[in-house]
């Protein structure tokens, strides 16, 4: 009777083990994911406000010119808000 329940402790054990491994290591996984898309995310954004920034700074030179190098008599355009 002893052999039946050393076996059934060690596929406990197994289990386990098993469990005590694979889990932690998805936990890992899960939370090196989360960081790479909150970085890329990040980093878009941040592209996007710099990009933002690179418009309205040119919108501030107030140097508007028509298709043939003319100034533009009716000074800078509002950008439409959609």
């Amino acid at each position: 009777m002893s052999a039946g329940i050393d076996v059934l402790a060690t596929d406990g054990l197994k289990v386990l083990g098993t469990i005590g491994f694979f889990v932690p290591a998805a936990i890992l996984v899960a939370l090196v994911v989360v960081a790479v898309i909150r970085d890329r995310r990040l980093a878009a954004q941040k592209a996007a406000d710099e990009a933002a920034e690179r418009a309205r700074a040119h919108e501030a030179l107030d140097d508007y010119e028509d298709v043939q190098g003319r100034p533009s008599q009716d000074g800078p355009r509002t950008p439409r808000a959609d």
